[in-house]
C-alpha cells in the first residue's frame, strides 16, 4: 500500500463533511464529522482503510458499533486526479449520522470499483492508529460510490 496525497480540495472537502453534519445536528441528530489521516484502497477486498485520530475513532465506535447503518448517502467531487466522496452513514432510528470524506487517486478507484462490482458491495473501515478495533461501513450498492 502506498500513500496518495489527498490533493489541492482536501481542505474543502472536510469543511463540506463540517457542515453536513451541523446541518444533521440542526435537525437534532448526533452527527460526527471525521478528520481521516490518510484514505488507503485496498482493492483486493474491496475496501477503503480511513484512518482516524484516537478520539474521533472512539466517539465513532461508541456511537455506531451496536447499530446497523440503514442509510449510506454519497456526495462526489473530482480534481484532475483524485476523486473525492463525502460519505454519510446514517442510523435513523437512533438519529445518528457520521460524516466520512475520503479521497483516492483515479487508477486506484478504478481497480477498487472491478472488485467491489465483483464482490457486490465496498466497505470503509474505520480504525485509529493502533487498529486493534475497527468500524466497518458498508455500502451495499457500490455504484452509489463510484
Amino acid at each position: 500500500m502506498t500513500w496518495s496525497s489527498p490533493g489541492d480540495r482536501w481542505d474543502k472537502v472536510i469543511a463540506d463533511s463540517e457542515v453536513t453534519a451541523a446541518d444533521y445536528r440542526d435537525r437534532g441528530w448526533m452527527a460526527v464529522a471525521l478528520h481521516p489521516g490518510d484514505v488507503t484502497p485496498v482493492s483486493d477486498d474491496a475496501r477503503l482503510d480511513v484512518l482516524l485520530p484516537g478520539s474521533e475513532f472512539q466517539a465513532v465506535f461508541e456511537l455506531v458499533a451496536t447499530a446497523d447503518v440503514d442509510t449510506v448517502r454519497i456526495f462526489t467531487g473530482a480534481d484532475k486526479e483524485i476523486q473525492y466522496r463525502l460519505v454519510v452513514a446514517e442510523i435513523e432510528a437512533e438519529s445518528v449520522a457520521v460524516c466520512i470524506p475520503t479521497f483516492v487517486d483515479k487508477p486506484k478507484l478504478n481497480a477498487l470499483q472491478v472488485k467491489a462490482d465483483g464482490q457486490g458491495g465496498l466497505t470503509l473501515r474505520l480504525k485509529p492508529l493502533e487498529d486493534r478495533r475497527v468500524v466497518d461501513i458498508n455500502v451495499p450498492d457500490p455504484g452509489v460510490f463510484f
